[in-house]
């Protein structure tokens, strides 16, 4: 028996078809968009919009947090730099008379004196090198040199004005003086001559403790999904993200 098919049936095959091919490639669009990570721009999408506007130094528990924070850092990174130095390299705190610097009052009580232009030395190279970081990672995802300028008593670095970062870009700028000035510090306290051993152990502490700020607020961004955008301000972070309809 044979069977005909009508022209009805083959048009609402080759619809059916047509439709699948569409969605196929309509998921491919969304799978590329998925997979391909956001970039810097100067140009905010037309889907999004503000979300908040985070500025740690009008929260009072904020700043009281960045403070215990930078104390906890000062200290635990300090006397872990000191204890790899000493592991790595314990030539160096005797050549340079370290273990003479501890003094031990008769009450059993203990300070260590040290020279007033080592911790200088090594705060002015924070204040400058830490924001110089933040600088370069900010220049490397925007492609736009950003602006330094004085603060108070320190360096201060804004990204260019304009741009918006995608959150995990912002959280790498956040966190990279911590990490790559420990790194750096830890392989230079084996080559650096003994002299600059000191102001080396100072600058890795000082700088972790100059991070406080920074980890806090990486830590607020966390709460925010990767596809939002992060506007630098003079005191703060803008955050921008998508709004479905």
């Amino acid at each position: 028996m044979k069977t005909t098919v009508s022209p009805m049936m083959r048009w609402g095959d080759c619809s059916a078809e047509w439709r699948k091919s569409e969605r196929r490639e309509e998921m491919k669009t969304t799978e590329k968009k998925v997979l391909q990570p956001l970039q810097a721009t100067t140009t905010l999408p037309a889907n999004y919009r503000r979300q908040a506007s985070l500025d740690l130094s009008k929260s009072s528990k904020a700043v009281v947090g960045a403070i215990v924070s930078g104390i906890v850092l000062l200290i635990t990174v300090g006397w872990s730099f000191l204890q790899f130095t000493n592991l790595v390299r314990p030539t160096a705190l005797d050549a340079m008379g370290f273990h003479d610097l501890l003094t031990i009052t008769p009450n059993g009580g203990a300070s260590i004196t040290i020279p007033f232009q080592v911790p200088l030395i090594a705060l002015v190279l924070v204040m400058l090198i830490h924001e110089l970081v933040h600088g370069l990672f900010y220049w490397r995802f925007a492609g736009q040199r950003p602006t330094f300028d004085i603060k108070g008593l320190g360096v201060y670095v804004a990204a260019p004005s304009e741009v918006y970062f995608p959150r995990n870009q912002y959280l790498v700028v956040g966190i990279a003086p911590l990490v790559l000035l420990t790194l750096v510090g830890l392989l230079l306290v084996t080559i650096v001559p003994v002299a600059l051993v000191p102001i080396l152990i100072l600058f890795v502490a000082f700088n972790a403790a100059g991070a406080a700020g920074d980890l806090l607020m990486v830590a607020r961004l966390l709460s925010y999904s990767p596809d939002t955008l992060m506007q630098d301000n003079d005191s703060g972070v803008i955050v921008y993200g998508p709004e479905y309809s």
